[in-house]
C-alpha cells in the first residue's frame, strides 16, 4: 500500500516548474502589451507651445488668408474714405479759385521807355456782385512784383501817391483807376513795354478769388 505514493512526490516538483514557467512567459506578454487607459496618454498630444503639423498648418492658411481679405477690403476702404475726403474738398478750393465778379473797361498799362522799372495800369472796374470786393493784390509775369497805390491831396494841397493794402470795388459800383487818383504798379519790369503790345496780369481779392487781364500797351 505505500508503493504508490513515491509517483505522487515525483510529480508535485514537476507541477510546481510549470507553474513557474507559466508566470514567467506570461509576465513579459503582459508588460509589453499596452493597457487600454495608457494608448491615448496626455504625451501623445500636442500642446499649445509645439509647433503645429502639416495638417494644422493647411488648416490655419485660410483662415490667414481671410484675415488678409479683411486687411485688403479695410484697406480698399480706407482709401475711398481719403478720396471721398479729397472730392468733399475740390469744391471748397474751386469757389476760392472762382473769377472775381468784375468787368473792366478802359483798361490799359503805360508803355514806358529802357530803363524805367516801373509802369502803371488804369481801368474802370465795375462789381456785379452783392458785396463789396476788396482787392489785395496784382501780378504780372512782365514783372517782379505789383502794388495797389492811392492818390491824396493833403490840407496844404501837396498831392502824393502810397501803396495800400487793399482797394475797394462797392458792390454794384466802380472803382475808376486813372493816373490822376487811384490805380495799381507793376515794379521791376523784366523788358521795356513798348506801344501795340499786350501785357497780361492777374488781379486778386482777400477771399482769394482772382480775375487775369490782357490789357494793351499805350503811351500815356
Amino acid at each position: 500500500m505505500t508503493a504508490p505514493a513515491h509517483p505522487h512526490r515525483r510529480c508535485a516538483p514537476a507541477l510546481a516548474l510549470l507553474t513557474l514557467l507559466a508566470l514567467t512567459a506570461c509576465g513579459p506578454r503582459a508588460e509589453s502589451e499596452p493597457s487600454a487607459s495608457a494608448v491615448p496618454s496626455a504625451s501623445t498630444e500636442p500642446s499649445a507651445g509645439t509647433e503645429p503639423s502639416a495638417g494644422t498648418e493647411s488648416s490655419v492658411g485660410p483662415a490667414a488668408q481671410d484675415m488678409a481679405g479683411h486687411d485688403m477690403a479695410d484697406m480698399d476702404h480706407g482709401t475711398m474714405n481719403h478720396g471721398g475726403a479729397s472730392q468733399n474738398a475740390a469744391p471748397a478750393a474751386q469757389a476760392n479759385a472762382a473769377p472775381l465778379p468784375l468787368t473792366v473797361t478802359d483798361g490799359r498799362v503805360v508803355a514806358v521807355p529802357p530803363g524805367v522799372p516801373d509802369t502803371s495800369v488804369f481801368a474802370t472796374l465795375t462789381n456785379t456782385g452783392p458785396d463789396d470786393v476788396q482787392l489785395s493784390g496784382v501780378s504780372s509775369p512782365a514783372a517782379t512784383g505789383g502794388l495797389l497805390m492811392i492818390t491824396r491831396t493833403d490840407p496844404a494841397g501837396l498831392t502824393g501817391m502810397s501803396a495800400v493794402d487793399t482797394l475797394t470795388v462797392p458792390a454794384g459800383g466802380t472803382l475808376i483807376l486813372s493816373d490822376t487818383g487811384d490805380h495799381l504798379m507793376l515794379s521791376g519790369l523784366k523788358a521795356p513795354l513798348q506801344e501795340g503790345e499786350r501785357l497780361s496780369l492777374t488781379l486778386t481779392d482777400t477771399q482769394g478769388r482772382a480775375l487775369t487781364l490782357d490789357l494793351p500797351v499805350l503811351k500815356p
